[in-house]
């Protein structure tokens, strides 16, 4: 009588699925390594400062013809030393120059100068790409942004700001969102707001206004 375990038909059949499942792993592993091959490997992903100002998707133009926003920033590098220290730095040529790269934007809101992001590589096209934005600051126009009436929203016209060293400053060139508010009361011209993108569209709605 053999000593030892033995495996059941229950273990054989598991053996087999698990053969199968690796199987198809190293098959598709092999079918990336085979597009790349050749074309060499790019990297999908960067964390880069802004140095010209990443501009909002341009959309006066019909639905199926909207140009995306442009800009330009250097590319920096993180590391963690010994000490389990992280830190970033720019990355520079044998002369000491920056590596400044195109980055283009799908938001309807622009990035500000030396805001620093993490920007992906569009499949397709391999151009490089801004994450999706969810919130911004802006301040309402001379009109303000009118009220809720019933079930039609509020709009008006906002100016995009951001924050630099603790001060509230228009993006340069300045740009423009028309915005919606389901509030029951407007919001006073001037005021500064935040807003935010809805997840179900792409409208931007009031979130809070400076009421003092």
């Amino acid at each position: 009588m053999p000593k030892g375990n033995l495996i059941d038909d229950r273990g054989i059949k598991r053996l087999r699925e698990d053969h199968e499942i690796l199987l198809k792993r190293v098959m598709h592993l092999e079918q990336r390594h085979a597009i790349t091959a050749g074309s060499g490997r790019r990297r999908m992903e960067e964390f880069v400062k802004v140095t010209e100002q990443i501009a909002q998707r341009d959309t006066s133009s019909s639905p199926l013809e909207k140009t995306l926003g442009t800009g330009k920033a250097e590319l920096y590098k993180i590391s963690k030393d010994d000490n389990d220290v992280v830190t970033f730095e720019k990355i520079t040529d044998s002369e000491g120059n920056a590596t400044e790269i195109d980055v283009y934007n799908t938001n309807r809101v622009p990035v500000a100068v030396d805001s620093y992001l993490r920007i992906t590589r569009n499949f397709r096209s391999g151009l490089w790409m801004v994450g999706e934005i969810q919130t911004a600051l802006a301040k309402a126009g001379p009109s303000g942004v009118t009220a809720r009436s019933g079930t039609t929203a509020g709009t008006g016209t906002v100016t995009i700001y951001y924050i630099d060293g603790g001060v509230l400053k228009p993006t340069s060139p300045a740009e423009t969102l028309q915005v919606t508010s389901f509030a029951a009361t407007a919001v006073a011209n001037s005021a500064y707001i935040t807003i935010k993108k809805c997840s179900l569209d792409e409208d931007w709605v009031v979130d809070a206004e400076d009421c003092g």
